[in-house]
């Protein structure tokens, strides 16, 4: 059965490395995005899209949680 994490102890678990990069990658693209404003080139339409992306990959990310290994010694007996 799989262990209830509640909110804090979600937060604090460690995260699988997939997410860990993709974390990563959606602070990147905030950072493009808010580069991109700055210097106008693009409209603000486009940029404020890609903060929020990037933004929700971040905090999805954050949520996900390793699962521990199953003991594979108590399984074998």
């Amino acid at each position: 059965m799989e262990k209830k994490y509640s909110f804090w102890e979600r937060i604090t678990s460690d995260t699988p490395s997939f997410f860990k990069k993709v974390q990563i990658i959606g602070a990147g693209l905030v950072a493009v995005s808010v580069s991109l404003t700055g210097i106008g080139i693009i409209p603000v339409a486009i940029t404020a899209i890609m903060a929020t992306v990037g933004t929700t990959m971040g905090a999805i990310a954050q949520f996900a949680v390793k699962q521990p290994e199953a003991d594979t010694a108590a399984s074998e007996k």
